[in-house]
């Protein structure tokens, strides 16, 4: 059996029509779908990541509830600004009562906050140690919010158990001048 040329050129073009419509047809959709589902697989994990993240989310309005109790706390703590000459004159009675002798007594510049503000007061007091040391207790124990930021301690040369320290007292207060404590 003898094929003529126009046969031939329909075999040939029977055969190129189904290679044709691999590469032009079906690989791009392959590739398509593959693409699609890699898109469909991160947003399933994303999905599976906001779920996880909700369940953390359940009890956030009692955790914003507690937070909320903390700050009322730590605000009831803040003198108002007019109020502060009272912790000044609380601070200065317990040196007094442990036997400190006051050397200096200097507020400086007040640091400024959101909703507070910073009073730091430079300090030098001359006494026992031990009086030092329960006079460090019981500014600790005041009910208003203290912190001491710098301190040196010097020994005195000339007498046992006395240090003069020289110390920086920060009390926080409220902006507002209405508050009552």
């Amino acid at each position: 059996m003898k094929f003529t040329y126009k046969e031939l050129l329909l075999i040939l073009l029977l055969l190129a029509i189904p290679v044709g419509g691999y590469f032009w047809v079906f690989k791009p959709a392959e590739s398509g779908m593959k693409t699609t589902k890699k898109e469909l697989e991160m947003k399933s994990q994303k999905l599976a990541d906001l779920h996880k993240a909700l369940d953390g989310i359940k009890d956030l309005g009692a955790e914003v509830d507690k937070l909320s109790q903390a700050v009322e706390f730590f605000e009831s703590k803040l003198p108002a600004r007019h109020e502060i000459h009272k912790v000044l004159e609380q601070v200065t009675m317990i040196a007094d009562d442990h036997r400190l002798e006051t050397r200096l007594f200097k507020t400086l510049k007040p640091q400024p906050f959101n909703k507070y503000s910073e009073q730091p007061i430079e300090m030098e007091v001359y006494g026992e140690f031990d009086s030092f040391y329960q006079f460090l207790l019981d500014v600790e124990k005041l009910p208003r919010l203290t912190k001491i930021t710098k301190m040196s301690l010097e020994k005195d040369k000339d007498k046992e158990g006395v240090t003069n320290a020289k110390f920086t007292l920060s009390i926080f207060f409220d902006h507002k001048n209405s508050k009552n404590s």
